[in-house]
């Protein structure tokens, strides 16, 4: 595909070597200062390289669940091969454990976090875990690494690395801004009768008329799931709650809420119970996110929430059918709605100092400007700088990015979600109590009550 250059950070980049058809650029932290230990003492000199006194290669540990189907695994490929062929990554090696889902991957590192040692390299899967492995003691405070490399630093809006910060240092590198809508079946639209609004429904009201209208057509209206922390159900209670007036916006831009048993959260909860039971599927309930999935492939389900890292799975037969990606359609959440959040960052769980200085270089490969653009060109990942030219051929190759990109800037309303502003211990009550609520064996505010008992317990 044909790129325009990217903007004034194309300067950042320092001389590498050609892969993949893409100029692999090595870090600059060989000039930089970074962090002599783990407790945030003096910073010293990085050494050009990440070679160790010894001239052995450094081995650095990844637990890498971007394998198999998974959405990114061929960037992730490309992204650990050409940091190799880079001068930073020249004498790195890796060493991985594959884990093929988030949920397994999550439980994972938050085992290592209490009990174990961290990867050198710590991908984050999706949950806010960055708090939880700051205050283990297990991961680097990377502030002196941003603070040497003020380009680098550069990159990243404040909010960004606000969202990686704990207690003043920061954590993560955010590799990404996270954004979610609904994806809805243009066909199955049409089967009901229905015309699918240009932007969004005005509100719920005219949301759940479109449900009914597709129940009374025999089609079921839409994904719902509990297991794996109920990432499509989360996503239909934050648009409940962040889409209910000024409070219900507050409280779900909210970092670690403790008290659930406010009317917003509560109305949510009830408008869930209602879709579990009216409008989705019948195995949602227990569900996981990939066979829900599959049902919105197969025609089986009408609308599906979700964010731009799905739509190259509309093009590949062995997840949908052949021709799906023009069936597929995009929509805000009722009222104008959308999810926008900053990501928890990668990490760094290196020990020792020629480590460390080798995944930071990694991470600062992982977010080259050139880098970005190539994440959102081969997995839909929004990039996390503000600052890139997007590709000019993009609209002709892929439609539905380039909607994804004009369309967010139309949002009224935007909000977090529970899996990067509630306690870790909170998500998991979540996804363990949906079921329950779904089947009515717990009422709305028995479910709030529930998720502010797991909050507070991190007080």
């Amino acid at each position: 595909m044909k790129k325009k250059t990217v903007s004034r950070f194309l300067g950042l980049a320092l001389s590498g070597l050609m892969v993949l058809g893409v100029t692999a650029c090595g870090s600059s932290a060989g000039s930089q200062e970074a962090a002599a230990d783990q407790s945030g003492g003096a910073a010293e000199e990085v050494q050009q390289g990440t070679e160790d006194s010894s001239g052995d290669k450094i081995v650095l540990d990844v637990i890498n669940y971007h394998v198999g189907t998974d959405y990114a695994a061929e960037y992730y490929t490309y992204l650990f091969d050409a940091f190799q062929q880079t001068e930073e990554g020249k004498n790195v090696e890796f060493h991985f454990e594959e884990i093929p889902t988030t949920d397994a991957f999550n439980q994972k590192i938050k085992l290592l976090i209490s009990s174990g040692d961290l990867p050198d390299i710590v991908f984050n899967g999706g949950n806010n875990i960055t708090e939880l492995a700051a205050k283990s003691g297990k991961v680097a405070d990377l502030t002196p690494y941003f603070e040497a490399d003020p380009e680098w630093r550069a990159l990243f809006d404040d909010t960004s690395l606000e969202f990686n910060t704990v207690d003043g240092k920061i954590y993560g590198v955010p590799v990404s801004k996270e954004i979610s809508y609904i994806y809805y079946n243009k066909e199955l639209f049409a089967q009901a009768g229905i015309e699918a609004p240009e932007v969004a429904y005005a509100d719920w009201d005219e949301f759940f008329e479109a449900c009914d209208k597709l129940k009374a057509a025999g089609i079921t209206p839409v994904g719902m799931d509990t297991a794996d922390s109920g990432w499509l159900t989360n996503l239909w209670m934050s648009a409940l709650i962040g889409t209910n007036g000024d409070a219900g916006n507050q409280w779900m831009n909210s970092m670690y809420p403790t008290d659930f048993n406010t009317p917003e959260v509560t109305a949510a909860a009830e408008t869930i119970q209602r879709m579990f039971q009216e409008y989705t599927t019948a195995d949602a309930v227990g569900g996981k996110y990939d066979p829900m999935a599959t049902h919105f492939f197969n025609g089986e389900v009408a609308m599906f929430p979700n964010g731009p890292w799905m739509i190259p799975d509309f093009s590949e037969t062995e997840k949908a059918p052949e021709g799906f990606y023009d069936k597929v359609g995009i929509m805000l959440l009722p009222g104008n709605g959308m999810e926008m959040v900053p990501t928890p960052g990668d990490m760094v769980g290196a020990m020792e100092e020629e480590k460390i200085k080798a995944a930071v270089a990694f991470l600062k490969f992982e977010t080259l400007p050139e880098n970005q653009i190539k994440a959102l060109e081969m997995t839909g990942l929004q990039p996390v700088s503000n600052d890139l030219e997007i590709p000019s051929a993009l609209t002709e190759s892929d439609p539905l990015m380039a909607q994804v990109l004009e369309i967010q800037n139309q949002a009224k309303v935007t909000y977090g979600q529970n899996q990067a502003y509630w306690y870790q211990n909170t998500i998991d009550t979540f996804s363990t109590e949906l079921p329950e609520l779904a089947y009515g064996n717990i009422t709305p505010e028995e479910f709030c009550e529930k998720l502010s008992e797991s909050a507070k317990k991190n007080q």
